[in-house]
């Protein structure tokens, strides 16, 4: 996990613990000052409205400590959970094998929140009950040590208690976690195939398979809210005990009752921040629980950041040889086996043969972003993309791929996404090349309408153009078509043949109608690793009439 007193982080946790010292000087000061109060029954008003003044003084202290703590707090956690979740977003986005959307999803709510929890309503308040429990007890000990005592020892006993149920705590949040990230990838797997399953009489079929995993969920967090709820009884014991065991001293005439009344006020100011200490712990075992999710997706991208490590003595394929627009493939890895190696002139058209549509889509994600493959390089118009950043990347490459989906934002945002640096005047010009002008035009905001849910309001075909603009915005030397030519329609297969006729650069293509849109390639033969089929369970009987298979 990122360190958490890193850069600003470093002062809000000094003002945080100044804050925690402040708050305990003034909860000492208005019991103190009770005493005084008491001792000065009877004595003129003027000095007893001093001896009020001052305690009401504290007592605003007390508030304004109070306030500074949680906004403090909030303010430490929400900063330290910003950067996990930038994490988690990049992992999601860059990881080879990425999770499902559900599984996303509920990591950067449940676990995020488990994070902020601990961070802001754990650390914080901890923080600020040491000090206060210790300068307590030991102002107690210095007015009585008996009352010292009384708080001392159940507080101390609270404290068995709670390391005792922290444990089962951690293995009841732990499986609580396990079943709500299950029950968010089967609903966001379910809702993403509604079509289907509507269409195949299933919808109430799901809606069961949903119940029961809903059915895991609520049993565990039952079964977990035992040990929060014994984890709060402690709590809430131990301070009240210890007002107990004071007065009692006082009953028994073993300290003299204005030392009591002091001695309950600041055990009655420490009632509350002890009383959290059950959910201190509660939050400490979520964040655990969280953290060994969380931790492993955070260190796996900072190494994809940190790239592949050093650059190999004798390269592959030296750069300048691609200058001019050339593209030259040398060591690319898919499935931990090398691609054939090629060479492309400018104006050349490469179809990718022998892939199926799952490993070909595998195969020019790997030309998209050539840094992922694990070795070799990709040099494109004298650049070695696999060990360049993406702006040098983007500029060169331009990708498409059937059934792709468009992030939220404008129209005009989405069309310049590979070239937020042309003006919006190069954005509308590569629309009305698509055919989506008169589209956009018609929409109520033009190119300001935002794209929602993939790329809605736009149809399957207009997003596809859209992504077809968008690759092609710049001229970029190497064009990558994946199956894009399926979500085009009959139309838009014809149009990007136009398209390509012209088109100056290399464009390399996966597709099952190759002659709809191209006049002329040349094959790039990729073959498709060879999937091992698992033996039957069984051998057939000898009795039957079937053939063995």
């Amino acid at each position: 996990m990122p360190p958490l007193l890193r850069g600003p982080r470093r002062l809000l946790m000094a003002l945080l613990v100044a804050t925690s010292i402040a708050h305990t000087a003034c909860a000492i000061g208005a019991g103190l000052l009770v005493g005084v109060l008491l001792r000065d029954a009877g004595r003129p008003a003027r000095e007893v409205g001093v001896d009020v003044a001052v305690l009401l003084g504290a007592l605003v202290g007390l508030g304004a400590t109070k306030y500074v703590e949680r906004v403090v707090a909030e303010r430490l956690g929400q900063d330290y959970v910003q950067q996990i979740r930038r994490g988690l977003v990049e992992h999601a986005m860059t990881a080879a094998s990425a999770p499902s959307l559900g599984i996303t999803i509920a990591r950067s709510t449940n676990d995020l929140a488990s994070v902020r929890n601990w961070v802001s309503l754990g650390i914080a308040p901890l923080v600020a009950l040491v000090p206060l429990v210790v300068g307590s007890v030991a102002a107690l000990a210095v007015i009585a040590w008996p009352l010292a005592l009384a708080l001392a020892a159940p507080l101390g006993l609270l404290g068995l208690a709670l390391a005792r149920v922290s444990g089962p705590a951690f293995e009841r949040a732990r499986d609580l976690r396990r079943r709500r990230g299950a029950l968010a990838a089967r609903v966001a797997d379910t809702v993403s195939a509604a079509p289907g399953i509507a269409a195949a009489g299933g919808v109430d079929r799901e809606l069961r398979a949903i119940d029961r995993s809903g059915s895991r969920v609520v049993d565990a967090a039952v079964h977990r809210s035992r040990t929060a709820g014994l984890l709060g009884a402690c709590a809430v014991v131990a301070p009240v005990a210890g007002s107990a065991g004071a007065a009692a001293l006082g009953a028994l005439g073993i300290v003299p009752v204005a030392t009591v009344a002091v001695a309950l006020t600041i055990i009655g100011i420490v009632t509350g921040p002890v009383g959290d200490a059950g959910r201190i712990v509660e939050y400490r075992q979520n964040h655990r629980a969280a953290r060994r999710i969380i931790a492993p997706l955070l260190v796996e991208t900072a190494e994809t950041a940190a790239g592949p490590g050093p650059v190999a003595p004798a390269p592959l394929v030296d750069p300048g040889v691609s200058s001019g627009g050339r593209v030259v493939v040398r060591g690319l890895r898919v499935d931990g086996r090398e691609l054939p190696g090629l060479v492309a002139e400018p104006g050349e058209r490469i179809l990718v043969r022998g892939a199926s549509p799952a490993h070909a889509r595998e195969v020019l994600a790997a030309l998209a972003v050539p840094g992922r493959s694990g070795g070799g390089s990709l040099c494109v118009d004298g650049k070695d993309l696999a060990v360049t950043g993406p702006k040098t990347r983007r500029r060169r490459i331009g990708h498409a791929a059937a059934g792709a989906r468009l992030e939220r934002g404008p129209i005009s945002r989405a069309v310049r996404y590979r070239r937020p640096d042309l003006p919006a005047e190069e954005g509308t010009s590569a629309l009305a090349a698509v055919g989506l002008a008169e589209r956009v035009a018609a929409l109520p905001e033009g190119e300001r309408t935002s794209l929602r849910r993939g790329g809605e309001p736009l149809t399957r075909h207009e997003r596809a153009r859209l992504h077809l603009a968008r690759a092609m915005l710049g001229e970029p030397a190497l064009l990558l078509l994946e199956h894009v030519d399926d979500d085009l329609g009959t139309q838009g297969r014809a149009l990007l043949r136009r398209l390509l006729e012209d088109y100056p650069g290399v464009v390399i293509v996966a597709s099952d109608r190759p002659q709809e849109i191209l006049a002329q390639w040349r094959d790039w033969t990729v073959p498709t690793p060879a999937v091992t089929s698992r033996p039957p369970r069984s051998a057939p009987r000898a009795s039957s009439p079937l053939p063995a298979p």
